[in-house]
């Protein structure tokens, strides 16, 4: 401790007057607060350790009583030694069966524990997203598990049906494990809404993170298969299977407010004379922006599959029309059905693929539509069809665009239509004029009409009497319409000549004021 001191002191000595002045004194500084006793313990302190170190250069062992005596005054613990932030390794992230990772089978050996499942068999089916293993339950009996994919995710266009849904608007975390937790949490609620209208689809009964329960699909044990499976030249059974698809389609989009998103054959199950509907995850909202996307394409996977099948289908639009059609009700849903089985039925060959309809954009609202008054005009031209206007079947418009449609248009072709249908079969009897046809497209391209037409129309309209209008004769012929709309002309002519222009009127507005 001496040699430690005088060390010190002479290093202070070796640096300049003021600086040896202040070691000087910061080092008296530091003593003064030592008491006596306390000097006295670090000094045997010191020769103890000095004792120590002599004892190891000569290669003899430390004496034990000396390690014992001072053992109280070595800190062992890890407090000054720095963190390691890598806490876990590839070990933990180790999966089986690319789904059972560490965190999944806890979930799974607490509902074990918790008596909610009393036993947990082997795998039904592996799937891109996850897998589905069978097992008991004392109170629900025969359950599937299905346990997501969270370390091994090959499904990666999950995105997609994520961005845009309204009931992830507020994020679904950075994390794998948080985002597939959404992913089950939406499946879970989809299935809810699916059980509630009446659709054949399993049950759900708990979800645990990434693990969700639900009824099994079969005889006990023995899972349903999956339609595509399903080896049979019954031309009646598949005829019953096709309209069963249909008829959910509609009630899955117009009753859930759903479109599932992912439908084939391989995400429909048979079992007894029934299509069991699964794999909901994928399922979105209206409010999607890729909604129609989406329909379009199961309507096509639906089709393309039974094509292959002893059945008379539907093409692709009419199957998208009478699934998006807001006319068609809970009363007349039979009488449409069956008038789309005979248009099916009246048809010899199978309907072609239609590439184009899949690819064009139709528009949900009424504002996305771009030059309406064309469109209408075009159709009471005939130069368009029903089948061209896509977004007349899901706005509830009329065939005409006139106004909304008040029956479904399937009836409408058996002569149950309403007044906008008749209105729309004598449009096409009588197609409009020329002087019509150039209104119209004036109209559109932004242009007024002059102010003289519009004070000789307000001089028309002041010599009328109050609250009649101008009507049309009734079952008027086209050459009667020009007939009327010239003599109509005439008179407006002759009205101009005695008309005091505009800027004489203001004089004399201005003298009366005067």
């Amino acid at each position: 401790m001496q040699a430690t001191v005088e060390s010190e002191q002479a290093g202070c000595a070796t640096s300049s007057g003021s600086d040896e002045q202040d070691c000087q004194d910061d080092y008296d500084d530091d003593f003064d607060d030592i008491d006596d006793a306390e000097l006295a313990r670090i000094s045997g302190l010191a020769d103890s350790l000095d004792r120590l170190c002599v004892s190891a250069s000569s290669g003899q062992q430390p004496q034990a009583k000396l390690l014992d005596q001072h053992q109280r005054l070595v800190d062992l613990s890890d407090r000054f030694v720095k963190p390691d932030r890598r806490t876990r390794d590839k070990a933990d992230r180790a999966t089986t069966d690319n789904c059972l990772d560490q965190r999944s089978l806890r979930v799974m050996f607490k509902l074990l524990q918790q008596g909610v499942l009393t036993n947990i068999e082997g795998c039904i089916s592996a799937g891109k997203e996850a897998n589905v293993y069978y097992a008991i339950s004392p109170e629900y009996g025969h359950l599937a598990i299905k346990v997501y994919m969270t370390s091994v995710m090959p499904f990666k266009n999950r995105d997609k049906y994520m961005t845009g849904d309204r009931r992830l608007r507020h994020g679904v975390g950075k994390r794998s494990w948080k985002k597939v937790s959404k992913w089950a949490e939406k499946e879970f609620r989809n299935l809810l809404r699916v059980a509630q209208a009446g659709i054949p689809a399993p049950k759900p009964i708990k979800l645990k993170g990434v693990v969700l329960l639900m009824t099994l699909i079969g005889e006990e044990a023995d899972a349903a298969p999956k339609l595509k499976d399903v080896d049979s030249d019954d031309a009646e059974l598949w005829h019953s299977l096709y309209w069963q698809v249909v008829g959910n389609l509609r009630t899955l989009y117009q009753q859930c407010r759903l479109v599932h998103g992912d439908l084939s054959e391989y995400n429909l199950l048979y079992n007894a004379g029934q299509v069991i509907w699964i794999d909901f995850s994928q399922s979105v909202e209206h409010e999607h922006p890729q909604t129609f996307a989406f329909l379009r394409a199961d309507c096509r996977n639906v089709n393309a599959f039974f094509s292959r099948k002893p059945v008379r289908i539907l093409s692709d639009q009419e199957l998208f029309e009478f699934i998006t059609d807001p006319t068609i009700t809970a009363e007349n849903c039979e009488r449409c059905l069956a008038a789309l089985q005979d248009v099916a039925n009246g048809r010899e060959q199978p309907p072609d693929v239609d590439g184009a309809f899949q690819g064009v954009h139709i528009p949900r609202r009424l504002e996305e539509v771009l030059h309406y008054e064309r469109n209408a005009l075009l159709l009471r031209q005939g130069k368009l069809t029903q089948h061209d206007l896509l977004f007349a079947t899901v706005s509830g418009m009329s065939h005409d665009l006139k106004g909304p449609k008040r029956t479904a248009g399937l009836l409408s072709d058996s002569g149950d239509g309403d007044a906008n249908d008749e209105s729309a079969v004598r449009s096409e009897n009588n197609p409009p004029a020329d002087d019509e046809v150039e209104h119209a497209t004036a109209s559109e391209s932004g242009s007024s009409v002059t102010s003289s037409a519009d004070e000789a129309e307000e001089d028309d309209g002041a010599n009328r009497p109050s609250g009649q209008q101008q009507k049309r004769p009734p079952n008027e012929t086209t050459e009667e319409r020009k007939a009327r709309k010239q003599a109509l002309k005439a008179e407006r002519r002759e009205k101009q000549k005695s008309k005091v222009p505009k800027h004489e009127k203001k004089r004399q507005t201005k003298a009366k004021k005067k």
